[in-house]
């Protein structure tokens, strides 16, 4: 369809016109994800005789399409016009252009009552985390592109990248997004994510057993991306910061990209040393902030079909009504729920959906989290333990049990990172932390008699705060 050059004067409309016949040639000859959240928000403002202009919603999506996507850009455009074409790129930031959600094809949704769905075996971080299935709206969306331009283009711009914010919000999602789309586009990249925890672990075992600390450095020197999650662990271990300081250095004088996650900003870490502090607000500082209603119900959405279950829409409000700060909180109601479908065969609709989570109160603002006292606490007297074998080194099976529910409950209702729970678990490891979580959430969908335990001691934990 050939367009008059001159439209932007006479139809303001036709301007869409040629939009969307653009974004019609253009899908499929890029990623659904660069295609949803890249391209498809440009704005056409004007079209000047032969050049297009087109408006991006921030910086980086003007960057990123300017260094990789302006050809195929200018191609489809001159293919709409019939003629040949120029493309120019302004940032424009009207209130309506919101990022859209990147959804894949997911096999048609079933209602467990329909037809048994096996359990689903555990993802890898790629397949879990990655850009195609991270919920983008306006409570993450500069942090997204932020991500997405240091995995386009590591060593560029915003180095250091300091993401910060509440628990549960995609901090570690788009750390191992970054990781997953960076490896699989240029598979000869070294890319390297660690827990801080992890780190921290290594650097003291390197020091204690007298191992080659020059083989320690290489771990991380020689990647193009190194990705530090909870760096807020950081704090107070000066030994440890100051290894870090030197490895920070020699990625940075290197042009290796550094990317750190935290639950709070560099100014509120009172033990971190002023020269590692400077480093961090010398880069780019972006605060990841709870996200809105309609990004709950993105992710609960997204999050049913990834698990090829169909929950009403009404479900899915009531579910994204009971919880407004913490995604892994909301993912965790959504996974009560079809976890009690799995072993007792209902059907999921609001009923349902509105009696197995009958004792979960609706979050205010401000929610109340339960400390880890009350959480070891409150396990121990329902498993009829006592408090100082929980968290103590006896490891028959009743307590191994009771001490994994505890790490687990801990995990999803409190803002106490992996290591901060094994700490106040006798001074466990955080992968075992880890071990523990995972095996919980196995049981979970598997056995009904750990559905129901973990059920009653949630709703005893919100009762008492």
């Amino acid at each position: 369809m050939k367009h008059d050059v001159a439209i932007e004067e006479e139809s303001p409309m036709a301007i869409e016109d040629l939009w969307r016949d653009v974004l019609s040639k253009l899908s499929g000859q890029v990623p659904p994800h660069i295609f949803s959240s890249i391209i498809s928000p440009l704005k056409p403002i004007s079209l000047d005789g032969d050049t297009f202009l087109l408006g991006a919603p921030n910086s980086f999506t003007k960057d990123i399409i300017a260094a990789k996507y302006l050809d195929i850009l200018t191609v489809a455009t001159s293919e709409a016009l019939g003629e040949s074409a120029s493309l120019a790129l302004t940032v424009s930031t009207p209130t309506d252009m919101v990022e859209r959600i990147a959804v894949s094809s997911f096999p048609p949704r079933k209602n467990i009552a329909d037809d048994t769905v096996p359990a689903r075996e555990g993802l890898s971080s790629s397949k879990r985390y990655s850009f195609d299935n991270f919920i983008v709206g306006d409570s993450n969306k500069f942090a997204y592109h932020a991500a997405l331009m240091v995995a386009e283009f590591p060593g560029d711009k915003y180095n250091p990248l300091f993401l910060y914010g509440g628990t549960g919000l995609g901090k570690t999602h788009l750390l191992h997004a970054i990781k997953d789309y960076a490896e699989k586009t240029s598979p000869n990249l070294r890319v390297k994510y660690v827990q801080t925890s992890t780190f921290i672990d290594e650097f003291i075992a390197t020091i204690t057993l007298k191992r080659d600390k020059s083989a320690f450095d290489q771990k991380y020197i020689n990647n193009k991306i190194v990705l530090f999650d909870d760096i807020q662990a950081l704090s107070g271990t000066d030994a440890t910061q100051g290894k870090f300081f030197d490895i920070f250095n020699l990625l940075h004088s290197a042009n290796s990209h550094i990317v750190l996650s935290s639950d709070r900003p560099p100014s509120e870490m009172p033990q971190l040393a002023d020269r590692i502090r400077s480093r961090f607000e010398g880069g780019l500082l972006i605060d990841i902030t709870p996200p809105d209603m309609e990004t709950r119900l993105a992710i609960l959405h997204l999050r049913a079909r990834a698990e090829n279950v169909y929950v009403p829409d009404d479900a899915l409000v009531y579910i994204a009504s009971k919880v407004k700060d913490n995604i892994r909180s909301l993912e965790g109601l959504l996974n009560r729920v079809i976890a009690s479908a799995q072993l007792y065969g209902t059907r999921i609709d609001l009923e349902m959906v509105q009696d197995v989570l009958k004792d979960q109160g609706v979050e205010s603002n401000k929610s109340r989290t339960p400390s880890v006292d009350v959480i070891q606490s409150l396990v121990a007297n329902y498993y009829h333990v006592a408090l100082v074998d929980l968290n103590g080194k006896n490891r028959s099976r009743s307590l191994v049990h009771a001490r994994q529910v505890a790490m687990y409950l801990c995990r999803e209702m409190t803002d106490a990172t992996l290591l901060t729970v094994g700490t106040l678990f006798g001074n466990r490891d955080h992968s075992t932390v880890l071990h523990s979580c995972r095996k919980i959430e196995n049981l979970l969908k598997t056995k009904r008699e750990t559905f129901q335990e973990v059920t009653e001691i949630t709703n005893l934990i919100n009762k008492a705060i």
